[in-house]
């Protein structure tokens, strides 16, 4: 169980505490992270205790790679997980079964239809929710942890032909299944929920009609942490990019999070290989987040522009960097860890 000191804010209610130093901020400076209520200060780098400090490297090094590997081989072989294809379904209920087995929480699927072209598509979100999402939860804050499951080949309209999509998102949804195993086995402050989405490749339908419900039924968000496209080390073994949010069409939550971004940063090298670098947010799955407000950051391999297997048949597992993989979600789960 990670025990990371809450205090109260000035406001007087209840701020979690990042325990690290902030190199741009001093003892008496507090910089809010994703809510007015989640902050960062230099003081809470007395509070956080070696033990503690212990037991998030002993949960960070949880991460297993061969089972990132069994998920992304197991998903890269469905001839393709192209949104409007015939496999769609069959790979929603894999990956339904999947997270059932990893995520200690309500797993289930969220439905949706969306019409393009004269044609309406029935598609599934797969959620599991560990913790609640309810307005009147008495945890601190509500993290979504996504990642989208869906494929394509360079010529989006070929629905049927072969598309493993290992690095995109294969990887992604690795990731967010291992962070579910790992994290169902802590006790966490914050509810986290594990989302992946269809439909990003059409133009972020699932994560569209996720936002949609979640602002119909009232309930709370604070941030968002995606992944999309993490196995593929375009930019060299040892970088990692971390977008965040600058403008776009909500301009409330910039400041969140590009400090969620700086944190991630500052901690990269005690818990992985990787060096991170900050880019602005691309078209992804947390645009429809980033709309309504909230605050959103995410890992990206840096792969839509320099991976050669890009929306490829030549997308397969054999073409990822494991290790690689394995240390974008170490520095995945570090963060959720010191967050909490």
């Amino acid at each position: 169980m990670i025990m990371i000191t809450s205090f109260a804010s000035l406001t007087n209610v209840d701020s979690i505490m990042i325990a690290y130093a902030s190199e741009y901020s001093n003892i008496n400076d507090r910089i809010c992270l994703f809510s007015v209520n989640i902050c960062l200060d230099d003081q809470s780098q007395q509070e956080k205790s070696k033990e503690t400090d212990n037991l998030v490297h002993s949960i960070v090094d949880q991460v297993n790679s061969t089972r990132l590997k069994n998920w992304i081989d197991n998903l890269s072989s469905f001839q393709t997980r192209h949104t409007k294809s015939e496999y769609i379904e069959d790979v929603a209920n894999w990956l339904k079964n999947e997270l059932q087995s990893v995520c200690d929480g309500t797993v289930y699927f969220h439905n949706f239809t969306h019409s393009d072209q004269g044609k309406s598509y029935s598609l599934k979100n797969i959620i599991c929710d560990q913790g609640s999402a309810s307005a009147d939860d008495e945890k601190d804050n509500q993290i979504l942890i996504s990642a989208h499951y869906d494929s394509r080949m360079e010529d989006i309209n070929q629905s049927n032909a072969r598309a493993p999509g290992a690095d995109d998102n294969a990887s992604g949804v690795a990731a967010v299944l291992e962070l579910a195993r790992v994290l169902s086995k802590v006790d966490s402050k914050n509810n986290i929920q594990f989302v992946l989405f269809s439909g990003e490749e059409q133009g972020q339908w699932g994560s569209s009609a996720y936002v949609k419900q979640h602002q119909t039924n009232n309930t709370k968000l604070d941030l968002v942490l995606n992944l999309d496209m993490v196995g593929y080390p375009s930019l060299g073994s040892g970088n990692v990019i971390i977008e965040y949010d600058l403008g776009n069409k909500n301009t409330t939550n910039d400041e969140y999070s590009k400090n969620v971004a700086k944190f991630i940063a500052q901690i990269d090298s005690e818990y992985t290989n990787l060096e991170a670098s900050l880019r602005q947010l691309g078209k992804t799955d947390l645009i429809p987040f980033e709309a309504i407000g909230t605050t959103i950051i995410g890992l990206h391999d840096g792969g839509s522009d320099l991976n050669p297997n890009y929306h490829s048949i030549s997308d397969t597992p054999g073409a990822l960097d494991i290790g690689y993989l394995a240390s974008t979600t170490k520095l995945a789960l570090a963060t959720i860890l010191n967050l909490d």
